[in-house]
């Protein structure tokens, strides 16, 4: 494989070669897992020098921050269409958006697994620290917005905003977690298995308005 190759020099290739980084980790994570996601075996594997990755990203976890905001910021964008749905009722966009939220990541397996699923050590520690970054939070933040929506108290209490957020995610993501974790087992169908959950869940939160069909 080539080495040492000439460094770019225009801001096109500098984001060129910064993509192609970026590739080589999806696809070694995804081989290997973690634990074979070194800096040096990068630079390698895109056909750099070692010391060339360095200009692009400063360490490791750096490099993954980047992987997981590229995530969340896809995320971000489909939950936000699905939030802005016109003429919608609130407990509508809500089921839209927690649908978004699954159909998002279901399309992403490898994606799914590194930013859920991973459980070395080092790794666990770097994402544990990417949890305060902006493009989470932008999706959080959203979610409890369409939670907040179609609660029926019109003034609920935030503390109770946060806890139908977290209860209604926490069950739309186990769908997609068996699918992507345990995809052997011969689950029923995931969009047939959302419908199920989400028209528990929102039915639940408010009869009168819930409504059937996850997408």
């Amino acid at each position: 494989m080539s080495r040492g190759r000439a460094r770019a020099r225009s801001p096109e290739d500098q984001e060129l070669v910064r993509q192609k980084f970026l590739a080589c980790a999806r696809t070694v994570f995804s081989t290997t897992g973690a634990h074979g996601l070194t800096m040096r075996r990068l630079a390698a594997e895109a056909g750099y020098s070692p010391g060339t990755i360095y200009l692009y990203f400063s360490s490791r976890q750096d490099l993954l921050w980047e992987i997981w905001r590229e995530d969340m910021v896809g995320l971000y964008n489909s939950v936000r269409e699905a939030f802005e749905t016109p003429d919608a009722a609130p407990l509508r966009v809500l089921r839209n958006v927690l649908a978004a939220y699954a159909i998002f990541w279901l399309g992403k397996p490898d994606h799914f697994r590194g930013m859920f699923m991973e459980n070395d050590r080092e790794y666990l520690d770097e994402r544990a620290s990417f949890v305060g970054d902006d493009s989470v939070q932008k999706v959080h933040d959203l979610l409890l917005a369409a939670t907040a929506a179609a609660l029926p108290d019109t003034a609920p209490e935030p503390e109770q905003i946060r806890l139908m957020t977290h209860s209604v995610l926490a069950a739309v993501h186990g769908v997609v977690a068996l699918h992507i974790g345990a995809g052997a087992f011969p689950w029923a169908p995931a969009p047939a298995m959302l419908d199920v959950v989400l028209d528990s869940l929102l039915s639940g939160l408010n009869p009168t308005r819930a409504g059937a069909g996850a997408a």
